[in-house]
């Protein structure tokens, strides 16, 4: 059966293409771990895994020859440290497989606690990553374009960034080149985009700095993958970049927060050429301390970015969204607000990505997350988790929630079926089945698992993690939050659930 290519952009050592501050979340050397999960539920994928570096050396094959085996509906993991062929450096994934199969890597920066979870995503000729920062609020973009030719370079790339609330871009790079198989990082403390406007605060975000998005196009099929570094923190985020054909009408986000343990925040952004008229209905999860369902109007004006903020004094709190007594002057949660889920409707196709922060005094991040929101078309009954946990690794006890938005007006049933790190089953321990109201959200937070084996000395030897398929009655769509628990502080990060065929 002939093999088919799957790429993301994964780091190993990562030598930072910028000098940041020492307090930063990704300062220092970062590691990697990719998990990469069969879609087939009745047959084994074979999988040929290379890595290549982006010094534009020949790639690095991490699979066994002939290739790996994956069990149905399971994962493997690699993870790169372990793995004696892979030197410090950069690199993209290319997985060769002869199933349909979805990954994600999650890197850590130990140094500070920094983290960051990014999956593979459709490639495109023409890709917008819907958040880019540049010193906003001490938030700082870099984003990795990868070539999905691996025989040959391209150099026909264009980037254009755009700055919220302006009409025209604020830069045009033309014919970038990209060697075969491999990645170009760019960071927004490059010189190459000179002196960035401060849409932060002209577009009344309430803070200075450069905020915006920013497209690529080119001949040939793209990967791009972003990260947001927090000077003063170890928050990172990672995201991914999404082919701008994906805009619609109708965008889903499976976790907003209020004061109840972090607050989001909306960037939508405006790939059209008119204003877009656009409203965000909250939905609150039914143990959200405050029930109820609350909209707020927001325009997003042509080829351009809006902010919708859940935190205090944001725009969503003065559109009527409870915070509970959290306030601008102490933002630290007292966690009586709003959780759940947002529906946005525009006027014309928008995208949007979510920012999830835990806040502390004095506007310090604690930690930092961000997903990319989707559009209808995303929803399905069928998701891939290839990474789930229960108080995995002794010194952080990772663990991971998972949000569920249902998209239709009728209520469904969930189903959360569980593997082990090995790829065997472990259904004995499959929590039980969730209903989720129309429109609304539900949740399984791991650590209530229960009978499940701690994981071998090879894998951390202690606690237990794997992989998931989450099915449902009706179309859904879901965001899993990997958080620690332990003794050693360390970020949270976030992926979107992978639809399965």
């Amino acid at each position: 059966m002939a093999k088919k290519l799957y790429v993301m952009f994964v780091v190993m050592m990562v030598a930072l293409i910028i000098t940041l501050p020492a307090s930063a979340g990704m300062s220092g050397s970062g590691v990697s771990g990719i998990q990469i999960q069969n879609l087939s539920d009745t047959d084994s994928a074979s999988v040929d895994v290379l890595l290549y570096n982006t010094d534009g050396s020949a790639p690095i094959t991490i699979s066994a020859e002939g290739g790996d085996s994956i069990n149905p509906s399971a994962a493997k993991n690699y993870y790169l440290p372990t793995i004696p062929a892979v030197p410090n450096g950069s690199f993209s994934m290319v997985a060769m497989s002869t199933l349909p199969v979805a990954a994600i890597a999650r890197t850590d920066w130990s140094a500070t606690g920094g983290a960051a979870i990014y999956s593979t995503v459709d490639p495109g000729t023409d890709v917008t990553v819907p958040l880019i920062t540049g010193n906003y609020a001490k938030q700082t973009s870099q984003f990795s374009i990868q070539n999905t030719n691996t025989a040959a370079a391209i150099n026909d790339v264009t980037i254009t960034l755009y700055g919220a609330g302006l009409a025209a871009p604020v830069k045009v790079l033309t014919n970038q080149p990209i060697p075969a198989g491999t990645s170009v990082t760019y960071t927004m403390a490059d010189a190459v985009w000179g002196t960035l406007p401060d849409t932060g605060w002209s577009a009344g975000l309430g803070a200075h700095g450069f905020v915006g998005s920013v497209k690529i196009t080119s001949a040939t099929e793209l990967v791009v993958q972003s990260f947001i570094d927090l000077a003063g923190s170890p928050g990172v985020s990672g995201f991914s970049g999404v082919p701008t054909a994906s805009a619609a009408t109708d965008v889903y986000c499976p976790l907003i927060r209020a004061n109840y343990y972090g607050d989001t925040g909306i960037s939508l952004v405006n790939p059209t050429n008119a204003d877009i008229d656009a409203t965000i209905t909250f939905y609150a999860d039914a143990g959200s301390p405050h029930t109820g369902t609350y909209t707020e109007d927001v325009v997003v004006p042509a080829n351009s970015s809006a902010i919708s903020f859940q935190g205090p004094g944001g725009s969503s709190r003065a559109a009527g969204l409870p915070g509970g007594s959290q306030t601008p002057a102490n933002p630290t949660p007292t966690n009586n607000g709003f959780y759940g889920v947002a529906a946005i409707h525009g006027d014309g196709n928008l995208m949007a990505v979510v920012n999830d922060t835990l806040f502390g005094a004095g506007w310090s991040v604690k930690n930092a997350g961000t997903y990319n929101c989707v559009a209808s078309d995303a929803g399905g009954t069928s998701f891939a988790l290839p990474l789930v946990r229960r108080y995995h690794l002794s010194s952080v006890k990772l663990t991971t929630g998972i949000q569920i938005q249902n998209l239709t007006a009728s209520p469904v049933t969930v189903h959360l079926e569980l593997f082990n790190w090995d790829g065997s089953s472990q259904s004995a321990s499959n929590p039980p089945d969730v209903v989720i109201p129309a429109n609304g959200s539900g949740n399984y937070w791991n650590g209530n698992l229960t009978g499940l084996p701690t994981v071998p000395p090879s894998a951390g030897g202690y606690g237990w993690y794997g992989s998931a398929v989450l099915t449902s009655t009706g179309a859904v769509v879901a965001v899993v939050n990997d958080s620690g628990f332990g003794a050693t502080l360390v970020d949270a990060a976030n992926y979107n659930a992978l639809k399965m065929p």
